[in-house]
């Protein structure tokens, strides 16, 4: 008995990574041994850290990597430090967020909008609820947009004009058939798999060709450090590790919960070297005539088409990933599983819920004028928040701010945060811009 309750008095400790896993999700009456028996039901469907890995690469390291040379030229070669600081940002978020998730050492919850109603309340629950919305459905149909217009350009040069709506009809209706038929995060790993293989070759392309271009640039010009840019590369960087809405599906997907912080830091880890690996030496040869995205500044030819191909080949994949975990959030809600509806009605009204999610993203996609630039806008408040500031602000107004684990980790906070919410108000400001720019030019 002495040795039961001991195991039970770990699991409160807001700092131990023991919790991960140690308690059952919550459900709509948090019974918690319904939640045991349910929880047992589904361990078959968990999958493995390896899975947990691909999903986090998949979804973070996307297109944005194709920005990341232009935002070293904003910022010279010192704002590469502003790279590291983003990128040890967003491990030490991620890892607060997941861990949010069990500080009642009762039940797990299972998204970040419950953590939220918890937190704040009903302001709480619908302000974040709100903006992660925004990112699991906008994502997705800025995804089917560039998508959409990548196709048309590659075509166009085979002689082919289907018209960039034909594309994403196209690109919906193919995208939807692992979306609506994979259930569970684990089932869709094979689709994160052939993502963060995309970009990674990406990577390697963009970075050999740069290099064998050097001398073609003999006086390309760079700077150190450039004062006025360096917030616009810290937003730039600090965006680009952003996704982490769909985490806490992520984590609840894996078979050894505990098992997250490393799982998380090695995927920031290795999507922090695949920033480098394109940006230092694409800056390094392009300098000031870097642009975004990078492979503009290659030379024309198989490599500028394959970099096409490849990222918008990476977006189609991580589309029914946003899409799964929005679902999943949906589901939960409303009931629809096996236990409250039986196999076949459960898996009628899976189909119907996610075709209709996915007939939506279509529909926004071709029919809602500047919605990239609205998205961009939203994006660019929401996400710059929910990245960094989010998470932090849930972890200390649930645990407690001498919960900290002293005065270095609080400075280190109150460090993070004051970076976080400044690229959060420059990235609203410049998609302000580009949004109102649209609108004056119709």
């Amino acid at each position: 008995m002495s040795s039961k309750k001991k195991t039970k008095s770990t699991v409160q400790k807001p700092g131990g990574w023991t919790n991960y896993g140690a308690v059952p999700p919550a459900t709509e009456d948090s019974i918690v041994e319904e939640s045991i028996n349910a929880s047992a039901e589904h361990q078959e469907e968990k999958g493995s850290n390896w899975t947990a890995f691909v999903h986090i690469v998949c979804i973070i390291a996307g297109s944005g990597t194709l920005g990341i040379a232009y935002a070293i030229k904003q910022g010279g070669w010192v704002s590469i430090v502003s790279l590291i600081v983003a990128a040890i940002g967003a491990v030490y978020s991620n890892n607060k967020l997941i861990e949010t998730l069990y500080y009642d050492s009762k039940t797990r919850k299972n998204s970040i909008t419950q953590i939220a109603q918890d937190a704040f309340g009903n302001l709480g629950f619908i302000t974040v609820g709100f903006f992660s919305s925004c990112i699991t459905l906008g994502c997705p149909v800025l995804y089917l947009i560039l998508s959409g217009d990548n196709l048309q350009i590659l075509f166009q040069n085979l002689d082919v004009d289907l018209g960039m709506r034909n594309w994403v009809y196209i690109c919906g209706g193919v995208m939807a058939i692992p979306f609506v038929l994979l259930k569970t995060m684990k089932e869709a790993a094979w689709l994160s798999v052939f993502g963060a293989l995309t970009t990674f070759v990406v990577v390697i392309v963009v970075s050999f060709m740069s290099v064998a271009d050097y001398s073609d640039h003999p006086n390309s010009g760079h700077d150190i450090i450039n004062f006025r840019n360096i917030p616009l590369a810290m937003g730039t960087f600090s965006f680009s590790y952003g996704g982490n809405v769909v985490f806490p599906n992520v984590e609840a997907g894996m078979k050894n919960p505990s098992a997250w912080p490393r799982i998380n830091f090695l995927a920031i880890l290795f999507i922090t070297l695949m920033y480098l690996l394109i940006g230092i030496p694409s800056y390094l040869t392009y300098g000031y005539a870097t642009t975004s995205p990078i492979y503009l500044n290659l030379p024309s030819g198989w490599t500028v088409t394959a970099s096409i191909f490849l990222i918008t080949a990476h977006v189609l994949l991580a589309l029914p990933i946003y899409l799964t975990s929005l679902a999943l959030e949906l589901e939960e809600y409303a009931g629809v599983n096996v236990s409250n509806l039986g196999k076949s009605r459960e898996f009628i009204a899976r189909i119907l819920l996610r075709t209709s999610l996915m007939i939506l993203t279509v529909w926004l996609a071709i029919s809602v004028p500047y919605f990239a630039d609205v998205m961009a806008l939203m994006g660019a408040f929401g996400n710059g928040l929910l990245i960094i500031v989010v998470p932090i602000l849930f972890w200390i107004k649930l645990y407690g701010w001498n919960r900290l684990n002293g005065p270095l980790e609080k400075t280190w906070v109150v460090f993070i945060m004051i970076l976080a919410t400044i690229g959060a108000v420059i990235g609203t400001w410049d998609a302000s811009n580009s949004l109102w720019r649209r609108i004056i030019k119709g």
